[in-house]
């Protein structure tokens, strides 16, 4: 991230006393700041299409009047696919975590969830789209640790899914596997149709709960 870097985020939950929490924990930060709240999907959703320029990162709750988290983020990612989203809930059980992820957020957290941390999400999020805790990482291979890949994948996607794993942003993934972003774009949308997921995330839980991320050298 360059330096002096503002990161827009975008609060969307129900109760305002946690919307007010939040804002001045993460205007706190001097990298990031609160341009957006919003009480529920649809307020989101109708404020999203009013502005110039989209928030960075979205914070989500997942229960709220009116349109909840779950389809607020698959109305996001269908017309938004470039916004990170983290959710940020109480929902913090495997169902929610791997229905989230398979809809396309790029990190799931619990409310409990501390400054500090909320703040070192935010950036892993926003430079690599991706964070997966190692809780996280127990939840989702304790719901899908008897699921496999049994989908024909090429040495390329298999060699991109495990370096997806590292929490690499998709430019370093192509300098380590020496060919052009835009073919490891085409290895991501391809995997993401064979396996029916639509997060870097979700290929990351696969790859993690099929052994396939525990073969490979560490990159540097």
């Amino acid at each position: 991230m360059k330096a002096n870097k503002i990161i827009s985020i975008a609060v969307v939950d129900d109760y305002e006393l946690i919307r007010k929490g939040l804002r001045i924990t993460i205007n706190s930060y001097k990298d990031c700041a609160v341009d957006m709240e919003a009480s529920d999907g649809i307020d989101l959703l109708e404020k999203l299409e009013s502005v110039k320029k989209l928030p960075d990162v979205c914070l989500l709750d997942i229960s709220m009047p009116r349109m909840d988290g779950y389809e607020t983020l698959k109305r996001i990612k269908a017309t938004w696919p470039q916004m990170r989203v983290i959710i940020l809930s109480m929902h913090y059980n495997e169902y929610s975590i791997l229905k989230c992820f398979q809809d396309g957020a790029s990190a799931c957290l619990p409310k409990e969830t501390g400054d500090e941390e909320l703040h070192n999400v935010i950036l892993k999020v926003h430079e690599t789209g991706l964070y997966h805790s190692e809780l996280t990482s127990q939840f989702i291979n304790k719901v899908i640790q008897k699921q496999s890949i049994d989908v024909d994948l090429t040495e390329k996607e298999i060699e991109f899914l495990r370096l997806n794993c590292r929490e690499l942003t998709l430019k370093k993934i192509a300098e380590i596997m020496k060919v052009s972003p835009r073919t490891v774009d085409s290895y991501r949308d391809s995997l993401f149709k064979k396996l029916n997921v639509s997060s870097r995330t979700a290929l990351a839980v696969l790859a993690i709960s099929s052994g396939i991320s525990q073969v490979l050298p560490e990159h540097k």
